[in-house]
């Protein structure tokens, strides 16, 4: 999925909120967390993320931890979890605008793929949608890793911190 429609579908999501019943480890909430902020920097529109979740990537020996975001399950999508942290500058596909952000995507099926991970203006992927491996406790915590045949060699792990959204 692009960023741009990634950007747009995020939106969209934020604005409707859907309702079903989670698991007993996760809080159930029929509406998000918080709203995430548009804004602009460097003259290019961004989102600007917000709630608890966090991940970590580790790549090429150093560790990354992203920040402010929240979980999101959504039954017309088909996912199992849907994870943005951070910032997403649209326009700006190879730096992000020095923003940190990163887009992780289980499917039911616990196929995922992590569509972009930006740290310090690096492209720390080298790519827009790399396949993973996940284990956990899906959608709330888990741990993923890239497949053997990945360029780039990752690890890392993600926490909703108790709060997953039931999107539409």
């Amino acid at each position: 999925m692009s960023r741009i429609a990634l950007a747009i579908a995020l939106s969209v999501a934020c604005c409707i909120a859907g309702t079903i019943s989670l698991p007993a480890h996760a809080t159930a909430t029929n509406s998000p967390p918080c709203t995430p902020k548009i804004t602009k920097i460097h003259g290019q529109q961004a989102g600007v993320n917000c709630g608890p979740a966090t991940a970590i990537l580790r790549v090429g020996g150093k560790t990354y931890t992203f920040r402010h975001g929240f979980c999101q399950k959504s039954k017309m999508a088909g996912t199992a979890l849907e994870l943005t942290l951070g910032t997403t500058v649209l326009g700006d596909d190879k730096r992000n605008a020095g923003q940190p952000s990163f887009d992780i995507t289980v499917a039911k099926t616990h196929a995922a793929s992590i569509g972009f991970a930006y740290y310090g203006g690096r492209d720390l992927l080298k790519n827009d949608l790399q396949l993973i491996e996940v284990k956990g406790n899906i959608p709330s915590k888990g741990t993923f890793s890239s497949w053997a045949t990945a360029t780039v060699k990752f690890s890392g792990s993600w926490n909703c911190h108790g709060l997953v959204w039931q999107g539409p």
